[in-house]
């Protein structure tokens, strides 16, 4: 399922880019954007473990379609052949997006292969389907689902993760804030329940961002703060968990730049 979604968003980041080429048609739009993160942060989980992170994407867009390709280093890699090298996550995310009429109601459809160079046994596919309002607070509600197991088993098929969101712009600051529901498969094999419930069904993470958008020759700069606080069921070793990792409070101070 990875590779057939890897395949897929790549032959359609591909046949999109030809079709600028040959027609340059003005409703294909390719854009992209790299940045500096004090850490990277995944779900409430550490990825890259209070080390910075380097993260950029390359997406085409036509229509409501769109295709992309997204990338960050994150944890060291444990297998004997790759020890001493950083894994490097690339999610390829293939979407679908429009309006309901004029009802200021959006949707959005679509599916991304989480990949890891110098981590395959990690790799897993998630596909999405979410909602939002156009209004003041912009509320969205985004369901992702895991479509198989990872070899790893770290993540498997069946796992459920609901972001509902809000957001909006205060004297020129974006302003946004995400509570998230896990609700996660059962595996007595793979996932046992002990005196430490480390999958525990409810409500996991919060998080509040805040940024601005800065017009530098001709580039976009985008300087953000956010700040995320597990939400999970306090366990009995005091810990938190999200993923079947111990979670903590965390901020990451970060700056993009679009083209």
């Amino acid at each position: 399922m990875t590779k057939t979604i890897m395949k897929l968003s790549t032959a359609v980041l591909l046949a999109m880019g030809l079709t600028v080429s040959a027609a340059q048609a003005e409703d294909v739009a390719i854009s992209g954007d790299i940045g500096a993160y004090s850490q990277y942060v995944w779900r409430g989980v550490e990825q890259t473990v209070n080390s910075t992170a380097v993260q950029g994407d390359l997406g085409v867009s036509m229509g409501g379609l769109s295709a992309g390709v997204w990338f960050s280093n994150t944890y060291p890699a444990a297998a004997p052949q790759y020890l001493g090298k950083d894994v490097v996550e690339f999610d390829w995310t293939l979407d679908y997006s429009g309006n309901i009429g004029d009802t200021g109601l959006g949707y959005s459809v679509g599916g991304i292969a989480y990949t890891y160079l110098y981590d395959s046994a990690s790799n897993f596919p998630e596909i999405y389907a979410g909602l939002s309002y156009d209004t003041f607070l912009s509320p969205s509600l985004t369901a992702y689902y895991t479509v198989s197991d990872s070899q790893s088993k770290a993540y498997l098929a069946g796992d459920l993760w609901i972001d509902l969101g809000l957001s909006t712009s205060v004297s020129g600051f974006d302003v946004s804030g995400t509570i998230s529901y896990a609700n996660w498969k059962n595996d007595v094999v793979n996932r046992p329940i002990g005196a430490v419930d480390t999958f525990k069904d409810g409500l996991s993470l919060a998080a509040i961002g805040i940024s601005k958008d800065i017009e530098v020759a001709g580039t976009t700069m985008t300087p953000s703060l956010t700040f995320t606080y597990p939400l999970a069921k306090k366990q009995a070793d005091g810990e938190r968990y999200i993923y079947g990792v111990p979670v903590k409070s965390e901020f990451i101070a970060g700056v993009n730049f679009s083209y």
